[in-house]
């Protein structure tokens, strides 16, 4: 090998990810704000809007999602609660994602979550392109967790500077989940 092809880095600049970041960031925000602020009827079950109602599509093709959805639609004393929960953890993470802060975090948070619609992604008849967004926010989310993507242009570089690198705990396989 040559001297100078070893000398290539192959490495992408943390800058780079800052678009993907804010990207990411405000799809969640922007998805938990239309539920909770911008439309609140899409989390009242009483109302026509009701997000929830939206499974009934879902049913005629969704094999082995279909007990479960049938009982969170019979069932709106749970799915409604839930949904709040949902939304809020959308405003939290998007939020920390657009400001850098605990970015790994949130992008460990925007990689499950995205995966806990998949089903909805997948099955869903109101958009065509329900599954390449969720795809892409998964996708998103898994890069910005192992980035530390919040470290430029972000608050997690103050973290960073102050306390280093850090993980969750001091356990050997979370000591790897790092904060920032």
């Amino acid at each position: 090998m040559s001297e100078k092809l070893q000398q290539l880095d192959y490495s992408t600049p943390s800058e780079y990810l800052l678009p993907l970041r804010i990207g990411v960031g405000w799809m969640w925000f922007d998805g938990g704000l239309r539920k909770l602020v911008l439309a609140p009827d899409k989390v009242n079950p009483s109302s026509s809007s009701f997000v929830l109602g939206k499974l009934v599509t879902f049913l005629p093709h969704a094999g082995f999602f279909q007990p479960f959805l049938k009982f969170v639609l019979e069932n709106p004393a749970i799915g409604a609660p839930f949904l709040v929960v949902y939304s809020v953890l959308e405003l939290v993470i998007g939020s920390l994602l657009v400001i850098g802060l605990f970015t790994r975090l949130a992008g460990f948070g925007s990689a499950l979550m995205a995966s806990s619609l998949a089903p909805a992604f997948w099955l869903g008849s109101t958009c065509e392109d329900e599954w390449q967004i969720g795809s892409l926010l998964l996708a998103g989310g898994v890069v910005l967790m192992l980035s530390a993507a919040g470290r430029k242009f972000g608050l997690d570089s103050l973290l960073f500077r102050k306390y280093g690198d850090r993980g969750l705990l001091n356990v050997p396989l979370l000591k790897h989940i790092k904060l920032w």
